[in-house]
């Protein structure tokens, strides 16, 4: 087991020195020792923080979040991030990896205690980065609120859990409830907001599927901070077979949405996909026109069988989805490329296949596979 050191310079009793204990008892999770207290974390998206906190309201426990607003140089988590508490001590999410969730959740249980809101303020120095993984120093600006199952926010957590799309916009005020908050899903809604912010809010609005947050502030000094609601990137699995299965799993533990299709019922079950949003045994021509495939989705063909295959890959070409991947040697994928020719598709539209699908790293299991696989699917998404 390894130990690092990371001090965290903030506002008056927030100053802290954390150890970081890095152990293989527990594959995927590290120990963060900070004011006497012992937290575990591991990372959540959106989708699982607001389950999280759809339960504790539904079981009538307080709830405070708090929001990565700005950061400066190197950062542990983007803007955008969010960890939840509940008024148990209880919480879900991250906001800086570690060592700040202890102010944070003290700050969050005074929050609740008063029901005012709270910037924080958070330094990384350059001599003790390097122990925390960051190649150079960085700040980071948190903002701390309470949750309410109504209003604005009450129209955030539906619109997250039913994962449909829209734009949060947080009121950067300290001191204050909620009310000036605003849940945008429509582009009239944005005449709602500062005139200098409107352009902003209809472009956001209009790209929700790739948009980032974004801190905003005015000569009048709005603050505002613009949080797009995303629907969770769905992968289609084209063929059920072993690689499948792993890049299911792997897939699902940063909250992509699964869905399988192939014929073959014996290998399209749940219980070989217990995770997978849905599971459809039919040709992806029958299957395919009840999906919504948009630019936020990926295909990827895995059974190794051209009658299965190509009738996805050819629906896939039609469309603006962002990543289509298909398995198979060069030597395939050169047949495929006729055949696709043969059905009509240009070599503009063919280059958009990734294939042989994945990185090279060698792989040779299907869990290797599967990695590389996700491994590109990622770069891809992150390069757009």
């Amino acid at each position: 087991m390894s130990v690092k050191v990371w001090k965290i310079y903030g506002p008056g009793r927030w100053n802290s020195v954390c150890f970081i204990f890095n152990t293989p008892i527990i594959s995927g999770y590290f120990f963060v020792l900070c004011f006497g207290w012992i937290s575990i974390k591991k990372a959540g998206l959106m989708l699982s923080l607001y389950k999280k906190i759809n339960f504790w309201l539904q079981n009538n426990e307080r709830v405070a979040i708090a929001t990565v607003i700005r950061t400066w140089g190197s950062s542990p988590r983007p803007i955008g991030a969010q960890m939840a508490v509940s008024e148990n001590g209880a919480f879900e999410g991250s906001v800086s990896g570690g060592c700040v969730e202890t102010a944070v959740i003290e700050t969050a249980m005074d929050v609740l205690r008063t029901a005012h809101s709270k910037h924080l303020k958070f330094v990384v120095g350059d001599d003790d980065a390097f122990s925390v993984g960051l190649g150079c120093g960085g700040k980071i600006e948190i903002f701390v609120q309470s949750f309410q199952n109504s209003g604005a926010q009450k129209e955030l957590l539906d619109r997250v859990l039913a994962k449909e799309t829209g734009l949060y916009v947080i009121s950067l005020k300290n001191g204050v409830s909620n009310n000036d908050d605003s849940f945008i899903t429509k582009r009239e809604d944005c005449n709602k907001l500062p005139a200098e912010i409107r352009g902003k809010c209809l472009k956001i609005n209009a790209s929700l599927e790739f948009s980032s947050p974004e801190f905003f502030e005015n000569s009048k000094k709005d603050t505002l901070f613009l949080l797009p609601v995303l629907a969770p990137f769905k992968i289609v699995l084209v063929g059920a077979g072993h690689i499948a299965i792993n890049l299911a799993e792997l897939a699902t533990i940063l909250d992509y949405e699964i869905i399988i299709i192939d014929p073959r019922k014996i290998l399209a079950t749940k219980d070989r996909f217990p995770r997978a949003e849905s599971i459809i045994p039919k040709w992806p021509q029958e299957a395919f026109p009840d999906l919504n495939l948009h630019k936020n989705c990926a295909l990827i063909a895995l059974s190794h069988d051209p009658k299965i295959d190509d009738p996805a890959l050819e629906i896939a070409l039609k469309t603006k989805i962002m990543y289509i991947g298909a398995l198979g040697s060069k030597r395939t994928h050169k047949q495929r490329v006729l055949r696709l020719q043969k059905a009509g598709f240009s070599e503009e539209d063919i280059k958009r296949i990734h294939a042989p699908v994945g990185l090279d790293i060698s792989a040779k299991t299907a869990e290797e596979i599967a990695l590389s696989i996700l491994a590109e699917l990622i770069a891809v998404r992150r390069a757009s």
